[in-house]
């Protein structure tokens, strides 16, 4: 049993501070910068708590996109993944992807991929906008 707080729980507990405890007593012209920094943290905590999954989840998408270019089984997932979207890169630009089948692939990979960081930086982007009454 761990009853050390991990790297998550401190920067949780750190962030909750700040607003909880010091942001209401900064004066009023450093509260944006107060607020930057927890926005900073609450992105940090949500990379943390979903980078591997939204990591392995690209790799996957992309082996699917390149099977014949999957990179040598040793190399570390994030040396993988720059492999392989550079592969990416390349065949775009070869046109692999312009028509059909293809195309709609990759349109579907890059949606994905795009939602999925978009969720860690800013997730309000990713809600639907409200309907004008």
């Amino acid at each position: 049993m761990k009853n050390i707080s991990d790297a998550t729980d401190l920067i949780a507990t750190a962030r909750e501070a700040l607003l909880e405890e010091l942001l209401p007593r900064i004066p009023k012209e450093q509260r944006y910068a107060g607020l930057m920094i927890a926005n900073a943290m609450a992105i940090a905590l949500r990379e943390q708590r979903c980078d591997a999954q939204v990591t392995r989840d690209e790799l996957a998408r992309l082996r699917a996109l390149l099977p014949a270019t999957a990179p040598h089984s040793e190399a570390t997932k994030q040396e993988a993944l720059l492999a392989l979207r550079r592969k990416l890169c390349t065949a775009i630009r070869a046109g692999a992807f312009d028509e059909g089948a293809r195309r709609h692939e990759l349109e579907a990979h890059l949606a994905r991929t795009a939602a999925d960081w978009v969720a860690i930086s800013n997730p309000k982007a990713l809600r639907a906008p409200q309907a004008a009454a």
